[in-house]
């Protein structure tokens, strides 16, 4: 097999693992949120082991597990939908209508499962209720005629709705994973979320349910009668919709079934979001060494530090990377340091460092490309203690003989018309018509188009959008590769006793300083930094961060380390501590 088909089946391997784990606990999680609706609706105040016996009993019954399977089959589908979509790569859009045509198609399946498994855990918890809420068609008192159960309608229908509604209200996105900043065990962060999951749950579900109704009360009048004709013509139980509504809505028993179906649909949703952060955020130690007498499958850090195909992979290698530089065992580091054998050449620092330049390198002029359009902020106007300024006679006087002077030596301004040039031939004449029309028409097609609302937002590309997608989506990778190249750094000078980090260490000051140049020209132009506010703080941050914990470690040799002299005199603000 190719270098390149092993390592890109390692690195699904390891994805694939946490997706199998995540599924499988999203699986379990069924049973926990049954296990709580069962204590909610059996709650007997009166008779509390009766009650927590009838609920246990219930449970470890074969009919429960039966009737789950159809949820089971959802929540397993739902979970391979949200791992194909972590395993996409980023790109970048640049007009909005590219990123709804990209992702139209994994959004409208997510949408697609998420209402599945509202109406199939709708469905199965209303299995546990009494008959008239738990039975498609109830029977008649006077004849052999069934009636649609417009609760059990209604029941199934809010399942439906609570899955689709939350999924677009929420809008969350499943590729983004928060790795904690202080690791907890797995069972700690899983309780830690439940309890707020279920509380926010709950208190939005009470704002859906009475969307819910004025949904119900408007769609009902279409849908009832063909649904009853549809189910073998059954008999409605009220002909008249609005009738049917007013004693749905005054049943209170109902209305609490369709808030709790509402609170666990939605936290059920949430809550498999948490267990693929949690098992998607675990810790993964890739190998550093690199061996000719060993064959080994795992990957190299370099190797995942590298690999774009699939963003979790990259994060994970950053993540571990970054623990290596500030982890106070020494093991992992001195593998950095180390000499290959045989030949003693530093190979392992070596694939690390050049993939981390490349990155923060990229990253940099990317970012000062993207900047480049962008027009500066105005300058303040100038102030006296009676107002603006104003111009004075000294200022008129100057423009005087600056116009004089300019028609003297025959200067044309640029706003005055060109001279009428030599006579051209009829055909070039007509050519140039013809062509100004088609150009004017065309100009004329655009305007109009720009004057349809939405058209700048969907088809056209701002200035600030690619800026907008570096900071938001990649300045967090930069930041830790950031911090981590430097940490090294400094650690090297009492850990590195080859010497290997000695000849790269004028090259990663250099990139620190072109990177800051980049950051601090944001702050000088129009863009919009309140959408990527945290971000790009985070980056000038780290790098002004960076640049003080080199200067503080190797003080003394800068002008020894240094080249550049541009780049000794950007340094003396941080060696002072004097940096604006």
């Amino acid at each position: 097999m190719d270098p390149v088909g092993s390592k890109d089946l390692a690195f699904r391997k390891i994805c694939t693992e946490r997706f199998v784990t995540s599924i499988y606990y999203c699986l379990l999680q069924q049973y926990l949120l049954v296990t709580i609706f069962l204590l909610f609706i059996n709650f007997s105040i009166l008779h509390p082991i009766n009650w927590i016996v009838g609920t246990v009993r219930l449970l470890v019954s074969f009919y429960p597990w039966i009737a789950s399977v159809p949820l089971a089959i959802a929540v397993v589908v739902h979970g391979i939908v949200l791992a194909k979509s972590c395993l996409l790569e980023t790109r970048y859009h640049s007009t909005y209508c590219q990123q709804l045509y990209r992702n139209l198609i994994q959004r409208s399946i997510l949408l697609l499962t998420n209402g599945t498994i509202g109406c199939l855990t709708a469905w199965l918890y209303t299995r546990f209720l009494r008959d008239e809420y738990r039975l498609l068609f109830l029977p008649s008192v006077q004849d052999d005629t069934v009636f649609l159960n417009d609760r059990f309608v209604y029941l199934v229908m809010s399942g439906v709705f609570g899955g689709c509604y939350f999924f677009l209200r929420e809008q969350q996105n499943p590729d983004a994973v928060d790795f904690p900043i202080i690791l907890l065990p797995k069972v700690a962060q899983y309780w830690n979320n439940l309890s707020s999951v279920l509380t926010k749950s709950m208190r939005k579900s009470a704002i859906g349910m009475f969307i819910y109704l004025s949904f119900y009360y408007t769609f009902s009048c279409l849908f009832r009668h063909k649904l009853a004709s549809v189910l073998g013509g059954a008999r409605l139980q009220e002909d008249s919709t609005l009738y049917s509504f007013c004693s749905i809505i005054m049943d209170i028993r109902l209305l609490v079934y369709t808030w709790l179906f509402s609170a666990l649909i939605l936290s059920n949703i949430n809550l498999m979001h948490v267990l693929f952060g949690i098992f998607l955020a675990e810790p993964q130690n890739f190998r550093i060494e690199t061996s000719a007498f060993q064959a080994n499958d795992e990957p190299l850090l370099a190797d995942a530090l590298a690999y774009k195909q699939i963003p979790i992979v990259q994060q994970l290698a950053v993540e571990d990377l970054f623990a290596i530089a500030e982890a106070q065992c020494l093991n992992r580091r001195k593998q950095l340091f180390s000499l290959t054998v045989p030949g003693g050449h530093p190979n392992n620092w070596r694939k690390l460092y050049d993939v981390c330049m490349k990155l923060i390198g990229d990253f940099t002029q990317e970012l000062d490309q993207s900047i480049g359009g962008i027009e500066l902020k105005p300058a303040p106007p100038m102030v006296l203690m009676g107002g603006v300024l104003r111009p004075t006679a000294s200022m008129d006087k100057d423009r005087f003989l600056k116009k004089q002077y300019n028609q003297n030596f025959g200067i044309r301004s640029l706003s005055t018309p060109t001279l009428p040039g030599t006579p051209s031939s009829e055909s070039n004449k007509q050519e140039a018509k013809s062509e100004g029309k088609r150009e004017s028409k065309a100009i004329l097609f655009a305007s109009i188009l720009k004057r349809i609302p939405g058209y700048d937002f969907l088809f056209t590309e701002s200035k600030s959008a690619k800026s907008h997608y570096l900071l938001s989506v990649q300045s967090q990778l930069i930041v830790k590769v950031v911090q981590s190249l430097v940490a090294i750094a400094s650690r090297s000078l009492y850990e590195d006793s080859y010497g290997v980090l000695q000849n790269d260490l004028p090259c990663i000051v250099h990139a620190l300083l072109e990177l800051k140049k980049v950051v601090d020209k944001i702050g000088s132009i129009n863009l919009d930094v309140k959408k990527v506010d945290r971000n790009y703080i985070a980056l000038k941050g780290a790098v002004k961060k960076s640049l003080y914990r080199f200067t503080t470690a190797f003080g003394p040799y800068i002008k020894h380390l240094v080249i550049e002299p541009e780049d000794i005199k950007a340094l003396q603000g941080f060696v002072n501590f004097r940096e604006v």
